[in-house]
């Protein structure tokens, strides 16, 4: 007899799951069965994600650990740069079973995770809402629907990274919760499971690639944690304590592989140093608070927006679940739950106007918060608030309505009131689907395909004729800017997309040549630039230094950089500095010959020689071998940018990597002859990161080992 409440549970529940799934499948629509793409534009999933994934995925297949990509910017850390996400396991799956990732593959993993946020918002609210009360599946789907569909979510469609962490918050709330604020009374060793179940969501999460979510987690761990501590008991507050910095530490630990390196890039990168200004850029300013119920006053998606301020996510997430989540507020305020929601979910809007209130200056002095920008996104926290209030006062009418029909005595007015409660649900769950879908399906989507900018076949095959190795720039709109890395072997760009984590060093250096053609340009080694037909790359007094050798016939063109230096060059003459920055003004000089002067820090003096000869032996992602002969000392001085980790041997022997001309590498080599140089990047932040992330998980498992329930008690919610 207790199977079978449990067996209608079970179906009552998958039913509303697959009610989810449709509702998505309505919203997906366009994309699924209509032709079209998602986002509009491309945005950085097709820019930036899609060459991102390909290069890692070429990588897995060939053997090697993508740490270094030497296809863009001249090189840099790749791993490290979080938004890489080539740990998270939807994504190493991928990598696993597609190395030429169509893009259909990135767009079913946005769908997947607009999926999984509405799976893990109906769990999460199936399980926090009040135990036994009526009406709490419907309730959890109403919220369910409002958050999976809330602004973040539609307005970050083509943000892989940044909906695939948020679709973790509900998870990670969930477990938190019941570890630390709602099982007080419950037995320890149950309270660390769900911590370990935290934490292991959270870190897997991290892996994902969106540093700003991530933080969002973490505080969300931490408002929980502080609410556990000022809820419980006075003997169970350091254990509410520690639970919270359980689930931090699993979290962390887990991700180490991923985040010690990128803890390692960040003080190197832009991000090193963001402004007050630029930090609140893309806030939420307080009149387009009117589109939490009218979305669409100042325009809906990017082509309708009419506001004087940058296009932010508004936090809507239904106008009925706003009225709900106002009722919720107001019926539940006794709840430990809805008091907490209301709070948190204040605070998350006082965060998203960002400059337009004080609270965010002083927040920008922590640490972390001080590196991140777009405080509009904060809104993910007051949406995930406003679902979890409006599915308490959708549970507080129907509940209301189960009262009322308690009260009858008769059989027939009790059947009565149960249908009316079924479609007072099941009525509000429809117009709430309705009203969202008709405010955000179609609005982020495109008919131009996502290949265009990456569709050049004769071009490409001209590139690849051309022998040695060398780089490119790509300065052509109809060029995607990242195509180096999505093609792949033997095309290397000095620059691509813009991105915060760039190095700074390179990104001074890229930008201070002021123009194509100058000496620190041509120290970068672009020998070709490929530009739109009719639209040289460089005007007086460099034009005559570039030279049209190819035209596709669909728009582009190739220019030859005559001056184009080599990638590596044996260079007889340097100079010592104590500080790069001391050979700023001889290397931006007009007379510079990088070919025959070199800038090094603390590094041995030359006053030049005959000088030598290179050839490249072997050019990989994290690999160089070079043949070098010279007749006297001399340095081996590389295009390549300096950066911690490299490391470097002279015919199987250690040596020292100086920072050369503010930015790139060099070798000092002392003896005269042929000499071997190969260098390696093995940085010590991402193996120790490894170990830190392989120990976390076994402790994990461990943990959910040693704690088993030796009683298989379960509390299942009621409907």
């Amino acid at each position: 007899m207790s199977n079978r409440p449990k067996h209608r549970n079970i179906k009552a529940d998958l039913f509303a799951l697959l009610a989810l799934t449709a509702a998505l499948g309505v919203f997906f629509a366009p994309v699924l069965f209509g032709g079209m793409v998602l986002p509009r534009g491309g945005g950085d999933l097709a820019s930036f994600l899609w060459p991102a994934y390909r290069f890692s995925a070429r990588e897995l297949h060939a053997g090697r650990l993508p740490l270094w990509n030497p296809h863009l910017h001249g090189g840099r850390p790749f791993i490290a740069d979080n938004q890489s996400a080539f740990f998270y396991p939807p994504n190493l799956l991928l990598f696993l079973l597609a190395p030429d990732i169509p893009y259909a593959a990135l767009e079913a993993l946005v769908i997947f995770h607009f999926w999984l946020a509405g799976v893990g918002m109906y769990v999460c609210l199936r399980v926090v809402l009040a135990a036994g009360a009526q009406g709490n599946r419907r309730a959890a789907l109403f919220g369910a629907l409002s958050f999976m569909l809330s602004d973040v979510f539609v307005t970050h469609q083509g943000n892989l990274n940044l909906i695939a962490v948020a679709a973790y918050l509900p998870w990670v709330f969930l477990c938190t919760w019941q570890a630390v604020s709602a099982q007080h009374a419950a037995p320890l060793r149950g309270r660390v499971r769900w911590a370990l179940g935290a934490g292991a969501l959270f870190g897997v999460a991290t892996l994902a690639g969106h540093a700003q979510m991530s933080l969002f987690l973490a505080l969300t761990i931490g408002a929980v944690g502080l609410h556990g501590l000022v809820t419980a008991r006075q003997a169970a507050r350091v254990k509410a304590v520690l639970l919270a910095a359980l689930v931090g530490l699993v979290g962390v630990g887990l991700a180490a592989a991923a985040l010690l390196p990128a803890l390692e890039l960040t003080p190197h990168s832009l991000r090193a140093s963001i402004s007050y200004a630029e930090a609140t850029r893309f806030s939420l300013p307080p009149q387009a608070l009117v589109g939490l119920a009218m979305p669409w006053v100042y325009g809906r998606g990017p082509d309708h927006f009419t506001g004087d301020w940058d296009r932010v996510e508004v936090g809507y997430a239904g106008a009925l679940a706003l009225l709900a989540a106002l009722y919720g507020a107001w019926r539940a305020r006794k709840q430990p739950l809805a008091r907490f929601l209301v709070m948190f979910g204040a605070l998350a809007l006082l965060m998203a106007l960002g400059e337009y209130t004080p609270l965010y200056r002083l927040a920008h002095e922590l640490p972390l918060l001080n590196s991140l920008r777009a405080p509009a996104r904060f809104v993910l926290l007051f949406d995930f608030a406003l679902a979890g209030l409006a599915a308490l006062g959708v549970q507080a009418l129907l509940v209301t309505t189960e009262h009322t029909e308690n009260t009858e005595n008769t059989e027939r007015r009790l059947k009565s009131l149960r249908v009316l409660r079924v479609l007072c649900g099941e009525i509000l769950i429809l117009l709430l689907a309705a009203e969202l879908i008709a405010n955000g399906a179609g609005i982020e989507v495109d008919a131009d395909s996502p290949y265009a900018g990456y569709d050049h076949p004769a071009l490409l095959a001209w590139l690849h004729a051309q022998e040695g190795v060398f780089r490119i720039e790509g300065a052509a709109g109809a060029w995607q800017p990242d195509a180096a890395a999505f093609y792949g072997v033997g095309l290397y760009d000095i620059y691509g997309l813009h991105n915060p984590l760039a190095l700074s060093s390179y990104e001074t250096f890229y930008w201070s040549a002021g123009q194509r053609g100058t000496p620190v340009w041509d120290f970068l080694g672009a020998r070709y630039v490929v530009r739109p037909q009719g639209d040289p790359p460089a005007g007086a007094p460099f034009a005559d230094d570039f030279a049209l050798v190819f035209e596709d016939g669909g728009g582009l063109a190739v220019y030859e950089n005559r001056r184009a230096q080599p990638l590596a060059r044996v260079v007889p003459r340097a100079v010592s500095t104590a500080q790069p920055m001391e050979a700023w003004d001889a290397i931006h000089a007009p007379n510079w010959d990088p070919g025959t002067v070199v800038y090094v820090e603390d590094g041995p003096a030359s006053a030049g020689g005959v000088g030598g000869h290179v050839e490249p032996v072997a050019y990989e992602p994290g690999r160089l071998v070079y043949a070098v002969e010279v007749s006297g000392p001399a340095y081996l001085v590389l295009s390549e940018v300096y950066y911690p980790g490299w490391r470097a041997m002279i015919d199987g022997e250690p040596a020292p990597i100086y920072r050369a001309n503010t930015a790139f590498r060099a070798l000092y080599i002392d003896a005269p002859g042929a000499h071997t140089v190969e260098l390696v990047f093995a940085p010590p932040s991402f193996y120790l990161g490894a170990a830190v992330s392989l120990g976390a998980l076994t402790g994990l498992l461990a943990g959910f080992v040693l704690t088993k329930n030796r009683v298989g008690d379960t509390n299942e919610p009621a409907d």
